[in-house]
């Protein structure tokens, strides 16, 4: 697809109001509305409209046993990992994307979306309703309240964290599409401008990406089985300070090397996981079998660096990466006023802006590798681990 194309709909492809029919026999010449008056940008609007309308349905494959209630289900396990970070307090801090955003005013008369971090409970921290009473309990009890501490060794384990950071992820990119489907349906002279139509061209990749993972996923847990997942796992020997679930594709490794995870047009993403125990903490990176010779590398350094390389690694791009870092009071207490202005700046760079961003830490990366003597305990004002 040329550029100009990808920032225009044809009028020959399928509409993207989701209809099945082409763009030139649906909305293409859809009657206009009266305007509705608002100063807020067309992705605003979407932003607003996904915090309200986020639809209740089970993610599990079993679809036709379904039972109970959709319920709030935890992406990072509530009795296990957010609330050992909420202590006493029984509050975290994490990036609120069902509170309005801060529109902030630039020098070039455009306006910036700002996520603000949020004080949340524990008990609604990293919720989605995605899963039915009966099938949140089930696809999940290995790793819940009631089961045992983390075992490396098990294999099940792994496949159900590895799942469980995947569908939280496949949940929020469905659910975006689908209300950038209605958004288009009811106002397609708005949503037809170049960037809407970029977002929805990068909304439609993705979920081309993500639905063979799905697939595979959901074969396996239909099938009884645990199997075609490539798991790496590092050991702090601490409990850290945050949590983290996230499926992502990392641009650089350790040493600032850039990993090739796009095939053919196609990103190949890793599911991460950081969580705390009592007495250490875990870093659980999974992806397909058929793709661990893309990270196979970046593994390999995982489980053979020092502890201070790999937590200089995470502070550098798990906040850039990822929008669902949980943070600990203690930790989110420990940073003055500017380095909380500085995470959620970091935390909120998108598109072009994170893309330059995630070049810098590559840059870095590799400055730090070709320095015999560079101290990889200094992290910078970012520290996860302070």
């Amino acid at each position: 697809m040329n550029l100009l194309n990808h920032f225009r709909i044809s009028k020959w492809e399928s509409c993207p109001c989701g209809s099945g029919k082409i763009y030139n026999d649906c909305c293409k010449n859809k009657e206009i509305l009266p305007a509705q008056v608002s100063k807020k940008p067309p992705e605003v609007q979407v932003m607003e409209m996904m915090r309200k309308s986020m639809k209740k349905c089970c993610m599990h494959p079993d679809q036709n046993n379904c039972k109970g209630k959709i319920k709030g289900a935890h992406a990072l396990q509530n009795n296990k990992i957010v609330s050992l970070l909420g202590g006493s307090e029984r509050h975290v801090y994490l990036l609120d994307s069902k509170k309005s955003p801060l529109l902030v005013p630039l020098k070039n008369g455009k306006t910036e979306l700002i996520v603000e971090v949020s004080k949340t409970s524990v008990k609604n921290a990293t919720t989605q309703t995605c899963f039915c009473d009966l099938h949140d309990n089930i696809a999940f009890a290995v790793i819940e309240k009631g089961a045992p501490d983390f075992d490396e060794s098990n294999e099940v384990m792994k496949f159900v964290y590895a799942y469980k950071a995947f569908i939280f992820e496949y949940y929020k990119q469905w659910m975006a599409m689908d209300i950038f489907r209605i958004s288009f349906a009811n106002r397609p002279e708005v949503f037809n401008t170049f960037k809407m139509v970029g977002m929805y061209r990068m909304l439609h990749l993705k979920m081309n990406e993500f639905e063979p993972i799905k697939e595979h996923f959901d074969n396996q847990i239909l099938t009884g089985k645990h199997g075609g997942i490539k798991t790496c796992v590092v050991k702090l020997p601490e409990q850290i300070k945050f949590a983290n679930y996230a499926y992502i594709a990392p641009d650089y490794d350790l040493d600032g090397r850039k990993i090739k995870h796009t095939i053919k047009g196609v990103m190949h993403r890793i599911a991460v996981t950081v969580f705390p125990e009592k007495t250490q903490s875990y870093i659980l990176l999974s992806c397909l079998e058929s793709e661990k010779a893309i990270y196979q590398n970046l593994f390999n350094q995982l489980q053979n660096s020092s502890i201070d390389k790999i937590k200089l690694y995470l502070s550098m791009f798990l906040p850039l990466y990822s929008e669902n870092m949980v943070l600990s009071p203690n930790l989110w207490n420990n940073w003055d006023e500017e380095t909380r202005m500085a995470y959620t700046f970091y935390a909120n760079r998108q598109g072009n802006d994170a893309i330059i961003y995630s070049k810098t830490i590559g840059m870095s990366l590799r400055n730090a590798a070709k320095n015999t003597t560079f101290d990889y305990s200094n992290r910078g004002k970012i520290d996860l681990f302070v």
